[in-house]
């Protein structure tokens, strides 16, 4: 049984080329376009100065922005504050970029600044740098998107006093599209941190 209960102290969902804050519109690009165009237009909205932004990936990029939107809300984050992020394709951005590269018949070559993204745990880097983070990480790679394993995973972290409060979700960044939620889980009040509740922000509709 849990010491404590938990709470979602802020969530930001990226769905398309639409980004919500704690269910309200924050962004949103009509007609869509890529993801590198929809992330870099996402970046100027947030009108913020972080000139190492442009040289990050897609993954880096999308993860970036949606941590700095939950910090509006619910930050700044403790140093203690823990990153639990998951996806399917890990850094297949960097990784497709860096094979395309490296097998090219008439110019082979290893761009470094496309080498060092091809780390999903890269992301958790860049957001400690940022928000000046010295806490525990993992990302784990699901085939879908799973709150049963994360909320007790979240909750044994917070228990054990490993952290005082917690970035997790979902990551799963394409070429095509972005399929993101991200929430910040500590014990201050909120909606109540359990799958169904992950699930039931999952799947809102968009406004």
């Amino acid at each position: 049984m849990e010491k404590h209960q938990h709470y979602i102290q802020s969530y930001c969902r990226i769905r398309g080329c639409a980004i919500q804050v704690n269910g309200k519109p924050f962004f949103n690009l009509v007609p869509s376009v890529s993801t590198g165009d929809f992330l870099k237009s996402a970046y100027r909205h947030l009108n913020i100065d972080y000139p190492k932004f442009h040289k990050m990936d897609g993954l880096c990029k999308a993860i970036f922005i949606a941590v700095e939107l939950m910090a509006r809300e619910s930050g700044p984050y403790e140093r203690d504050t823990a990153l639990i992020f998951s996806n399917r394709s890990s850094s297949h951005l960097s990784d497709s970029r860096h094979a395309t590269g490296i097998f090219d018949t008439i110019n082979p070559v290893a761009s470094p600044s496309t080498f060092v993204y091809t780390l999903p745990n890269i992301a958790m880097g860049e957001i400690s740098i940022r928000h000046q983070l010295q806490s525990e990480n993992v990302f784990f790679i699901f085939d879908s998107y799973l709150p049963e394993f994360l909320v007790p995973f979240t909750a044994s972290m917070l228990e054990d006093g490993k952290a005082g409060s917690v970035l997790c979700g979902w990551t799963e960044i394409t070429a095509e599209t972005c399929d993101l939620l991200l929430y910040h889980v500590g014990i201050s009040t909120g909606p109540l941190h359990n799958v169904e509740q992950l699930k039931r922000l999952y799947n809102e509709e968009d406004e």
